[in-house]
């Protein structure tokens, strides 16, 4: 038996049959009766559907009652565990976690054992500490790079172009690059200030804006499929535990 990943971000999601052997991601951000078309057409066995989202209940409802309707059975909304794969997770409230953060982790440990910095650069960029006997120690929180640059474009007046944005940390010579090069700097920063706060742990980073700060030096193992890796693990079995 196969099973079909999706893992559900804020702006698009990603998905991924696992046949036994590999895990071929795709993206995908349109609809949700696009993206169940799509899975339509492009899955053959969909008797396990396992789903991290970080979208919301109305999306992931909607998710779930598209691919119903076109004959997906054992379909299964991935929340956050208090205790996983020995994973544990430091929040008072386990549940309160997203979903992504849990899965990229359960992923960096099945792959990297010793400490661990999990960076995940989506719409916010996220960065958790996993000690060496699985203790989630904590984590930051702050925006992403389309976050960053949407805050500027909404609340001043003069910052305005159309121009497409690049990773950069050179100095602008137009407001386009100057936010570039602005915002690659907040991020790289803040991430290098955590990283520089840690030097034991091994850095792996994911996400859609990770390739961005790979480009700009970042040091660490970049594992773009970070989350269904994880997730393969909850498909997969392992011991699971919810509520204290």
């Amino acid at each position: 038996m196969s099973r079909l990943l999706i893992d559900v971000g804020n702006s698009s999601a990603k998905w991924a049959v696992f046949d036994g052997y590999n895990l071929n991601a795709q993206r995908h951000s349109g609809s949700v009766s696009e993206f169940a078309a799509v899975l339509d057409a492009e899955v053959h066995d969909k008797t396990s559907v396992w789903i991290a989202s970080v979208r919301g209940e109305q999306f992931d409802q909607a998710l779930v009652s598209e691919l119903q309707a076109l004959e997906f059975t054992g379909v299964h909304i991935c929340g956050t565990a208090l205790l996983e794969d020995g994973l544990l997770n430091s929040y008072e409230e386990p549940s309160r976690m997203g979903a992504d953060r849990w899965f990229a982790m359960l992923g960096a440990r099945a792959c990297q054992p010793g400490p661990l910095l999990v960076i995940d650069v989506g719409s916010a960029v996220t960065c958790d500490l996993v000690a060496t006997d699985g203790r989630h120690l904590g984590g930051y929180i702050f925006p992403g790079p389309a976050l960053m640059e949407a805050a500027l474009q909404l609340n001043t007046r003069k910052v305005r172009y159309t121009d497409s944005l690049e990773s950069t940390i050179v100095p602008g010579q137009s407001t386009a690059e100057c936010v570039a090069s602005g915002i690659s700097a907040a991020v790289l920063g803040a991430v290098k200030q955590v990283c520089e706060q840690y030097p034991d742990h091994h850095i792996i980073f994911t996400g859609g804006g990770a390739a961005g700060l790979k480009a700009l030096g970042l040091a660490g193992d970049w594992r773009p499929d970070l989350v269904l890796e994880g997730l393969l693990r909850r498909a997969l079995g392992t011991d699971v535990a919810f509520t204290t």
